[in-house]
């Protein structure tokens, strides 16, 4: 998916589509004979960026603003915000006076300003009842220069914030800080008094009250607990539970297989993000750094492009990638390339320089490696990810190869390479490893980054919302089928998954890479696959041509799982048999338990769907797994019934992830 353009400005394909026109037939020849990526970066550089040439291809950075605040907006945001405050339209006023936050400029002369609005802020979250956030909110009024003639409303607010989460020994000591802070006011003498009468009775109370206690302040959006997976985390793999094992063939490459029987619904793995760029529709809305929806967004000190949830997540991205990318940041938002292209330079920009130079190496001598252990956040396993180089047109690589060489561009115009760095020189050899990183992570992207979803649930209906992009190395491992044993969803950018059937010793550990046979007939799949991620689909929904959801609904025949040998044993609907024989063991299966089975399944998946529209995803989702154990015990797919009690499983397990 493709970043929106900024207005007015020539998007990168454009860029791109001019500079092949201009290349001679030698170019072309000379290009494709390169062999390493550190020529080829060399060879696009030259030919756009050096010598001063950037200017000529709509792609230089040197007359944008060092800051991209906006004082006159913040203000204009910040009265709206204070027009839905006198309507008691809270919600409304929170929205408006975040988004005056990250606007407005944090320089000196605007400080007083920032102050106001944070408080201003605080009163919303006051009323909405968000009291931690309040008090951060009014913390950071009074680190801000708040005046002094108004101090008193702010401490009296927080000293009712801390009343209402049971604080009450800091409620105590905000109140003494209220009636001192009354002496700097502009109010009437009689207003004075009276508020200070009012604050001395609650300073009264508290003063008699004995378990007065104070306890931490945890600031910021709280963070849900990452799930453990199913018997422990796999020492070769620590992403995956013990009962995955990695194996490797020419055909599937390196694959994921259950190492021991697997009951349904146990978390099978969960990864943290190699890296993750949220989409730049919902900056003001999500957290930059973890993606989780954002109640009173802080800004970066220097633009107005990012939020983050709190002062963490907000350290972590001033400390490495944002300190990087703010500068950055409207050249990369006006060339509108995709979220994969800004989770290729992420990558570059979450390390430091010398963190790459130091890995050089082990990336370039596979034997220096070491292989115990594929840990998820070790840059090698993230390097070592398949990128189908071989299979690549020239037009495609030097495609990529121009989005490297202009983030390296980009990237030389910033504080990450040393500081003698020039654009118009010859590029260094440490500037050209980084620049075939980045063309590196290009190339592998294509087939291994992930959407980042969150649901949003309107009633009984349920959509699922792309809101970012991340990279998951052990998440990779898991080959696609059109009948997946696995949902996946996630918590901010870590990624949970669960297999929603059970699985069994030795049999292949299958998630989905978009088109499922239930929604999509085999032809639509198999042409998806071969144009998104370049190879034919063997699964066996795919080999076995199985029926769409729809299309079972006409099906006259039940494929019934053999007691003996497990096999399936097809029937009619219309069958009058009491016992079937399998054509594999040559043994007879009852058929009675079974239709007794059947005849049961549709008051079972009632009980559940009513549990599930009552938004009782939990209770709905044991009583949808212990139908579906039921089913898999005495049928064989593809069954209707089935398919749909799998699907409502997959939609109770979403609901453990992102939603709104």
């Amino acid at each position: 998916m493709n970043e929106p353009l900024t207005p007015g400005v020539e998007p990168f394909s454009i860029r791109h589509d001019r500079f092949r026109n201009i290349l001679k037939s030698s170019d072309w020849d000379e290009f494709n004979e390169l062999t390493d990526d550190k020529q080829k970066i060399q060879f696009v550089y030259e030919r756009l960026y050096a010598h001063g040439q950037a200017s000529s291809d709509s792609e230089s950075t040197e007359d944008r603003p060092a800051s991209y605040k906006n004082g006159d907006k913040a203000l204009e945001m910040k009265k709206s915000g204070t027009d839905y405050f006198q309507k008691s339209d809270y919600r409304n006023a929170l929205n408006w006076y975040s988004l005056a936050v990250l606007h407005c400029p944090q320089t000196d002369d605007w400080k007083i300003q920032l102050s106001i609005i944070y408080a201003n802020r605080s009163a919303c979250l006051y009323h909405l009842e968000n009291y931690d956030l309040a008090i951060s909110d009014i913390q950071r009024a009074l680190d801000h220069g708040y005046p002094k003639d108004l101090r008193h409303k702010v401490y009296d607010r927080k000293a009712r914030c801390f009343l209402a989460t049971k604080q009450l020994k800091l409620a105590l000591e905000s109140f003494k800080a209220t009636i001192q802070s009354l002496d700097d006011s502009r109010l009437s003498f009689d207003e004075r008094r009276k508020r200070q009468l009012d604050v001395q009775i609650m300073l009264t109370m508290l003063g008699k009250d004995k378990h007065a206690k104070n306890r931490i302040i945890e600031t910021g959006t709280t963070k849900s607990e990452e799930p453990e997976v199913d018997g422990g985390r796999s020492d070769a793999y620590p992403a995956f539970s013990n009962a995955v094992s990695v194996e490797y063939n020419e055909i599937e490459g390196r694959h994921a297989v259950a190492g021991r029987d697997v009951p349904i619904g146990k978390v099978l793995l969960v990864e943290r993000a190699y890296a993750s760029v949220l989409l730049r529709k919902y900056n003001h809305s999500h957290c930059t750094n973890c993606f989780v929806r954002l109640v009173a967004p802080l800004p970066c000190p220097d633009c107005e492009r990012v939020a983050f949830c709190g002062e963490f997540c907000k350290r972590i991205a001033l400390e490495s990638y944002h300190a990087i990318e703010c500068s950055m940041l409207p050249a990369l938002f006006s060339a509108g390339v995709s979220i994969t292209c800004l989770i290729a330079l992420r990558i570059i920009t979450q390390q430091p320089l010398k963190y790459f130079i130091d890995l050089r190496p082990k990336l370039l001598n596979h034997s220096l490696r070491p292989r115990d252990t594929h840990e998820p956040d070790n840059y090698v396993n993230l390097y070592d990810l398949v990128t189908h180089r071989e299979k690549r047109s020239v037009q495609d690589i030097l495609h990529r190869t121009h989005v490297a060489a202009f983030y390296l561009f980009c990237l030389k115009k910033t504080n990450y390479f040393p500081a003698d760095c020039d654009t118009n020189r010859r590029l260094t050899d440490d500037e050209l490893f980084i620049g075939s990183l980045l063309l590196h992570h290009l190339l592998l992207l294509q087939f291994n980054a992930f959407e980042v979803s969150e649901l949003r649930q309107l009633g009984n209906e349920q959509q699922t919302v792309f809101i970012g992009g991340s990279v998951y190395p052990t998440l990779a491992l898991l080959n696609h089928s059109c009948d997946p044993c696995v949902v996946r969803y996630h918590r901010g950018t870590t990624v949970v998954v669960h297999n929603i059937r059970e699985l069994h010793a030795g049999e292949t550990i299958s998630e989905n890479y978009g088109p499922m046979f239930m929604f999509h007939p085999k032809e639509e799949r198999l042409q998806t696959l071969h144009n998104r991620y370049w190879f034919e689909c063997n699964c066996i929904a795919c080999c076995q041509d199985w029926p769409t959801l729809e299309q079972m609904k006409t099906n006259k025949s039940l494929r019934i799982r053999c007691t003996h040998c497990k096999n399936a044993i097809t029937i009619t609907t219309e069958s009058m048999e009491f016992v079937v024989h399998c054509l594999v063991c040559s043994k007879t299966t009852k058929l009675l338990p079974v239709l007794k089975v059947l005849q049961d399944t549709e008051n079972k998946y009632s009980v559940a769907k009513q549990l599930m529209d009552k938004h009782n995803y939990k209770k709905a989702l044991a009583e949808f797994m212990a139908l579906l154990s039921l089913l898999h015990k005495h049928m064989v797919p593809p069954f209707r019934d089935y398919h749909l009690c799998q699907q409502a499983i997959r939609q109770c397990m979403l609901t453990f992830g992102n939603k709104f």
